[in-house]
């Protein structure tokens, strides 16, 4: 256990709490045991069970993400909020930048576009990174903060669009929806194609191996994904094949998922129905939609929002090689023994 390197990741806590709070956020802290965790197909949940004095049982889950919560609060008179603490998730690879129990940080603004979401991530990470120079000396940075801007935050903004044509040479806009065009593509660059490939699966398969990776070591905010990845973002306004979703990538790895949120409960509903259809597809547990959250979405109004790992910022401005480096009691000590 490195002492200097726990107290360096308390200091990153204290600052970005410093950021919001002098910009007029209201730190909130909302439940991590929740009945509905989510729908997300590739996220998965500790499930537990709750139980009253009296024996009566209720299905419960630790939370992925506050998301859900949060923009109840936002539907219901909050305007600027973040919520720092824990989240869960399973399943997942130990792999020196995953652990089950991980920091992260979410925040909501209402009346803001994406592009100011940017803007204002970029200028959290530089804060905390200026705040820190007394434990941090500029020229002791490493190399990756040097490389990515993060004491002057110039980091490129890339979409999906621009980002496929730059390694595949095709316009994605064309492909989007065409899944026979995608299989075409995904052969005759070598991967295989297989009868159950979704469109989703094909563009993974190509973005995963040789797009992804090139971003992730460039750094760059990745936005305008397929609207089939939209998850809880919205269309954009000028081409609903993309939506208005934003990942961030330093030092090779993602950061940071942000949204220009969608608020109609209809087309979040008929989402929410797909991705529970495509959990029992892979054979996952699907959770009953979460109506209060619906009933309440068309109350938040526009709103952007964002979540984003502390562990790893931590990791960046240490130069440690792994999550368990920068956290007291990793997953892998816990559980797997003494590595």
């Amino acid at each position: 256990m490195n002492i200097e390197l726990l107290k360096l990741r308390s200091n990153v806590v204290k600052q970005i709490r410093a950021f919001f709070d002098s910009r007029g956020y209201v730190e909130v802290h909302t439940p991590r045991l929740v009945g509905l965790p989510g729908q997300e197909p590739y996220l998965e949940a500790f499930e537990t069970t709750v139980i009253e004095q009296s024996g009566k049982r209720y299905p419960a889950a630790l939370i992925t993400s506050p998301e859900y919560a949060m923009k109840r609060l936002l539907s219901n008179g909050f305007d600027k909020i973040y919520d720092m603490g824990s989240c869960f998730r399973n399943e997942e690879p130990w792999d020196g930048t995953h652990d089950p129990e991980f920091l992260m940080i979410e925040w909501y603004r209402k009346n803001a576009s994406l592009s100011s979401l940017m803007d204002e991530t970029e200028e959290m990470a530089r804060y905390v990174v200026t705040s820190l120079r007394r434990y941090v000396g500029s020229d002791e940075l490493p190399t990756d903060l040097r490389t990515y801007g993060l004491t002057d935050l110039v980091i490129p903004r890339i979409t999906c669009e621009q980002a496929w044509h730059d390694v595949t040479g095709t316009d994605l806009a064309s492909l989007i929806g065409d899944r026979d065009a995608m299989a075409k593509l995904v052969s005759d660059r070598g991967q295989t194609v297989t009868d159950s490939d979704t469109w989703d699966d094909l563009y993974y398969k190509i973005f995963l191996s040789e797009i992804e990776p090139g971003l992730a070591k460039q750094g760059c905010f990745l936005y305008r994904y397929p609207i089939s990845m939209a998850a809880l973002s919205q269309p954009c306004a000028d081409d609903v094949r993309f939506a208005e979703r934003v990942e961030l990538y330093l030092g090779g790895m993602e950061l940071a998922n942000g949204f220009h949120e969608l608020s109609d409960a209809d087309v979040q509903r008929a989402r929410f129905v797909e991705d529970q259809t495509l959990r029992r597809s892979l054979g996952k547990k699907a959770w009953p939609l979460d109506e209060r959250f619906l009933a309440d979405l068309p109350k938040m109004g526009d709103a952007v929002g964002i979540a984003f790992g502390v562990d790893r910022l931590v990791m960046l401005i240490a130069g440690a090689a792994s999550i368990n480096e920068v956290i007291p009691f990793s997953a892998r000590e816990r559980f797997g023994g003494n590595g």
